[in-house]
């Protein structure tokens, strides 16, 4: 039997709906007869509740909090104590970072759209001013497209260099009238004193963007996206339309879920893709089309997904036998969900490490309260 510490979630998302792993993983923990342990990662004494546990798992979302506090804890724990945790570092370490997805892509060799960062504003400049428009510029930071925007000039990038390396932005928005930033922060306000939690729902990000500049090329005839998520070795793929008059897809909410229209080399490479980082335990990549070969290409990816579309509206998934790029992809038609299929690989993980030794654990030398003391 192992003991898993699990930190509860419970987040809004944009379809309107709630999203709680954290449950999913309780529930299904009892059901298999290991204990889990509900702990508070924003306690002083949390090293102390962890004190005896085989592995953690906590769900942490897109809003600057959690996701600052969560990509610090989470390595920490898998680093300092040994123990499995969900997601590892490998697998979360670039969420909702754009910047740090290009150059891992990059240098894993991954294939993507051409992508240019400036952190000076000069070199910047020098670029789009000689550039072939139109061009994508994104913040580092963002979900369903709300940060990615067209740009059809050297004007518009011009105004935009001049913010990024100036003030900052926390959104590729032009400025909200000062009448609705005043009711924004009220609403905020309200919320917090209600229920104790930042607001988190709408544009509404704190973190603030500056000093780089994120140009992508502009890939025409692009009519959707393949969203592939891997689990283990599960992948669920749907396709994803642009908005009516947009290039953007991701948000749109006009999903073709037809495993019959989906290309196998989206699927294979978002297999390689998550082997090749060893983002195996959940990985989402976007794949868009490019050039003449219409060569798949990744655009993003992320740890963390709306779970309900793969177990709701997705039939089924394929398994994958072998290399991701040689090997037979079988369709399982059957539905499961995602909080299921992550639990599986993730208690697999920690059976398996039980009984072997835990070499580096320093905080097994540690009594519960020194624990506590030293990480307080």
């Amino acid at each position: 039997m192992c003991t898993i510490a699990i930190q509860p979630d419970d987040i809004g998302l944009r379809s309107g709906r709630r999203q709680s792993y954290s449950t999913r993983w309780a529930e299904l923990a009892r059901q298999s007869s290991h204990e889990v342990r509900l702990v508070n990662a924003f306690q002083p004494d949390f090293f102390a509740q962890l004190a005896g546990c085989d592995g953690f798992m906590w769900s942490f979302a897109h809003p600057p909090f959690p996701r600052n506090f969560g990509k610090r804890l989470l390595p920490a724990i898998e680093h300092g104590l040994g123990i499995p945790v969900f997601p590892s570092w490998r697998t979360a370490w670039h969420f909702d970072d754009k910047l740090s997805q290009q150059y891992l892509l990059q240098a894993a060799g991954i294939p993507t759209p051409w992508t240019w960062i400036f952190w000076r504003a000069e070199a910047a400049l020098e670029f789009c001013r000689s550039a072939s428009y139109p061009l994508v510029i994104k913040l580092a930071t963002g979900i369903v497209a709300e940060n990615v925007r067209l740009l059809d000039s050297v004007g518009e990038a011009e105004h935009w260099i001049r913010r990024l390396f100036g003030p900052g932005v926390t959104a590729l928005d032009e400025p909200r009238p000062r009448y609705r930033r005043l009711f924004a922060r009220l609403r905020a306000a309200a919320r917090f004193a209600l229920t104790g939690w930042p607001s988190v729902t709408g544009t509404s990000r704190t973190d603030l963007q500056r000093g780089y500049l994120l140009i992508q090329e502009f890939l025409p005839g692009n009519q959707f996206d393949t969203r592939v998520t891997i689990i283990g070795n599960r992948a669920f793929a749907f396709r994803r339309f642009n908005r009516p008059n947009d290039f953007r897809a991701s948000g749109s909410g006009l999903r073709d879920l037809d495993p019959s229209r989906i290309d196998l080399d989206a699927v294979r490479l978002a297999f390689r893709v998550a082997q090749v980082l060893g983002a195996h335990q959940s990985l989402a990549v976007d794949v868009l089309r490019r050039g003449p070969e219409r060569e798949p290409v990744i655009t993003e990816i992320s740890y963390y997904y709306e779970g309900w579309v793969l177990h709701e509206e997705c039939s089924g998934h394929w398994v994958l036998h072998g290399d991701p790029d040689t090997g037979d992809l079988e369709w399982i038609n059957r539905r499961i969900r995602a909080e299921d299929a992550i639990w599986e690989d993730f208690i697999a993980e920690v059976v398996a490490l039980q009984g072997r030794p835990a070499p580096g654990r320093p905080g097994d030398a540690l009594t519960a309260p020194h624990a506590a003391a030293r990480h307080g």
